[in-house]
């Protein structure tokens, strides 16, 4: 399909996927669970989230320290129409692409990024794209707790998986990113998207076609192509602080084709939020790759405690010589602290820091010394909700 014909698209029709609410839902069709407030019609909203860190490295002969920062914002402004309709015009923008050295990512030891998925880069991450999302929406209540959605974006998120990492309640916390982001991560920013669904209290099944994007060098391009995927998710909220989503869609096509199956538990109160995530990728001429873990972040008044536990494939040999005809499994570990010197009702700034530990680092001494670490020392901001 023509970018044109999609961009028209996504002017005349699209949907809050969910639910009204644009704080609960910031990614594509995804839910969150959570207390769902009412938004007013003409409401102007926005939420961000911005780490300055600096990385510190413990363990090999050649030690990196640097500074980077990840960050994000979303805006949107929504409209009713009477009881039924409502328009919500919502994008997301990072300014990764200037904070983080474009060439090569920020430092994360023993972390791998496919040329898939924007890279390949060992033992460091690539910055986020400039445009994460830019969509208007309309949905359609046929009743108080029902809702037919059709969204459309020529960036944007499709119906695959759970929430990106840096937009979940568990992970919007961490300075950096998951180790599973190669295989559960890089369909998030796809570009031609169009989704349709049904939404009720207990459910919400949408499907979606789209252009499988990836950007390089500088991240700040919009690719370019046809519409070559499509998914299909199941969404159960058998009560508001609790969703379960399970996934199936096709990446590519013809000798580029991958399969991607997910599902996920996530649980969210003011206080608590966790996620459980597994994810497997099938390609014809690879073998299958799977990952999963989950993260939690416990947060007080002023004190934040967040932990992540991962599993995750890689190639065969990695980092030195790598397999693409084998996998092998890596385990990788993230705790964090949060101490929050503000806590206005919109906004929470405060100063952290996360360490991640490698169980599998013993058979990689030369290449990285004795169990190493890297020490994520950071200030955040980001918005209350």
């Amino acid at each position: 399909m023509d970018r044109c014909v999609v961009f028209a698209l996504s002017l005349l029709v699209s949907v809050a996927a969910f639910a009204q609410d644009p704080l609960r839902n910031l990614s594509g069709t995804s839910g969150t669970p959570g207390p769902s407030p009412w938004v007013r019609s003409g409401a102007f909203f926005h939420a961000f989230s911005a780490h300055v860190t600096h990385v510190s490295e413990v363990g090999p002969d050649d030690p990196r320290s640097e500074v980077f920062s990840t960050n994000w914002i979303a805006l949107g402004l929504q409209h009713d129409f009477g009881n039924r309709f409502f328009l919500l015009a919502r994008g997301r923008v990072s300014l990764e692409p200037y904070t983080i050295p474009e060439d090569d990512g920020y430092p994360q030891t023993l972390q791998y990024v496919s040329a898939e998925g924007g890279g390949p880069l060992i033992d460091r991450m690539r910055p986020h794209d400039l445009v994460g999302e830019a969509a208007v929406q309309v949905g359609f209540r046929p009743s108080a707790s029902t809702l037919l959605h059709v969204y459309a974006a020529p960036v944007g998120d499709p119906a695959l998986g759970a929430p990106p990492a840096e937009l979940r309640a568990s992970g919007i916390d961490f300075a950096e990113a998951p180790f599973s982001y190669d295989i559960a991560e890089t369909f998030h920013d796809s570009t031609s998207v169009v989704t349709a669904g049904f939404a009720s209290k207990w459910i919400n099944v949408d499907a979606s076609v789209f252009h499988d994007a990836v950007t390089f060098g500088e991240h700040t391009e919009i690719p370019d192509g046809d519409i070559d995927s499509s998914s299909a998710r199941v969404t159960l909220t058998p009560t508001p602080n609790l969703a379960l989503q399970i996934s199936r869609g096709t990446l590519g096509e013809d000798a580029n084709e991958r399969e991607v199956s997910s599902a996920s538990l996530s649980y969210g109160t003011k206080n608590v939020a966790l996620t459980a995530l597994w994810t497997r990728r099938e390609a014809q001429t690879s073998p299958s790759e799977t990952a999963y873990g989950f993260e939690v972040a416990l947060r007080g008044s002023r004190n934040t405690f967040m932990g992540r536990a991962e599993w995750v494939d890689r190639p065969l040999g990695f980092p030195e010589t790598l397999d693409p005809t084998a996998t092998e499994q890596a385990t990788h570990f993230a705790v964090g602290y949060i101490f929050d010197v503000l806590t206005a009702s919109r906004y929470r700034a405060g100063i952290g820091v996360n360490v991640d530990y490698h169980t599998q680092s013993h058979e990689l001494d030369e290449r990285y010394g004795h169990k190493p670490q890297a020490i994520y020392a950071f200030v955040r901001l980001r918005s209350g909700s």
